[in-house]
């Protein structure tokens, strides 16, 4: 398999793989939660927040994936919450966030999401990224360090620089056919669940499949975005990190979490039997897992299996 074709099947892997396990496991119905739409860089965010518990001082961000949206966090966010402050966002130009007519490129988004922590969160914070939003994640953690506390990578894009740029192979006509399934997807995989988020009208009435900014800004991604954009620099980050892979991943290869494993100064690695979604397709232990990181964050001699 060429170059070209291998990496046009990580771009379809990555947006069939979460059509695919979305529904895996229902959601949880312990409470339900309110919808806010927080300003942050100059653009509107659909944000859901919870939690006090016993660490309230610490707060949990969590960040999605490419194409996906807040609610890709529902397993495991009521666990969460249990314990911590809990933060959830759709980025700006996914889900029902503003999408701005710009570039998406990984410094820009970084600068989004230190705006969004600079000014709706206080005190220490720990980054939960998952794909896209892992390497998001990492990227925040090395330009904000006095303010990320802890990282818990799944299946992070960022260090392959063969994805980079995937526009450059897969072509403009690929951008764009990635921009209509993203708006058409969300029949699959909708961006509203009425019976876990409670959202005022301006919110839940918005549908993806009619708005062209949506199309838009997901094929902007594609063409801007640099999903090896971390690389070398991985070994920079100072903060304690989880590392948790599905060993079936079809979307990032596994082997990537042993090369994450050896470069992240304090790193635990945590493979589990999964695709790439591992906080949907096996949320009860990637909850577990989390949990058990952050009450004891320390830097242990790691085995990379």
């Amino acid at each position: 398999m060429n170059i070209r074709r291998a990496l046009i099947w990580v771009v379809a892997a990555a947006i069939l793989i979460p059509t695919l396990t979305f529904t895996d496991r229902p959601p949880t119905q312990k409470a339900t939660h309110a919808a806010e739409w927080l300003e942050a860089g100059g653009l509107r965010w659909r944000t859901v927040r919870a939690g006090e518990g016993g660490s309230a001082d610490t707060t949990l961000v969590l960040i999605h994936g490419f194409g996906d949206h807040l609610l890709g966090w529902r397993s495991v966010f009521d666990g969460l919450a249990e314990q911590y402050h809990v933060v959830a966002f759709d980025l700006p130009g996914f889900g029902v966030s503003q999408k701005p007519d710009t570039t998406y490129t990984l410094d820009g988004m970084t600068k989004w999401v230190g705006s969004f922590l600079e000014r709706h969160t206080i005190g220490s914070v720990v980054l939960v990224g998952h794909s896209m939003g892992g390497e998001l994640a990492a990227s925040v953690a090395l330009a904000y360090p006095e303010r990320i506390v802890g990282l818990v990578l799944i299946a992070p894009s960022g260090l392959d620089p063969g994805i980079g740029q995937i526009t450059e192979v897969i072509g403009q006509r690929g951008q764009n056919a990635v921009g209509w399934w993203e708006s058409a997807r969300s029949f699959v995989t909708p961006i509203h669940d009425p019976g876990w988020l409670e959202e005022p009208g301006e919110l839940k009435t918005y549908n993806p499949v009619v708005d062209p900014a949506y199309r838009m800004s997901s094929s902007r991604v594609i063409r801007d975005f640099d999903f090896g954009g971390i690389g070398e620099r991985f070994v920079a980050i100072t903060q304690p990190t989880l590392v948790i892979w599905g060993r079936l991943d079809p979307v990032i290869p596994f082997a990537t979490m042993s090369r994450l494993g050896q470069m992240i100064p304090c790193v635990r690695v945590e493979p589990l039997p999964a695709l790439h979604r591992p906080q949907v397709e096996r949320p009860d232990t990637t909850l577990a897992l989390i949990l058990g990181f952050l009450e004891h964050p320390s830097c242990p001699e790691t085995t990379v299996p």
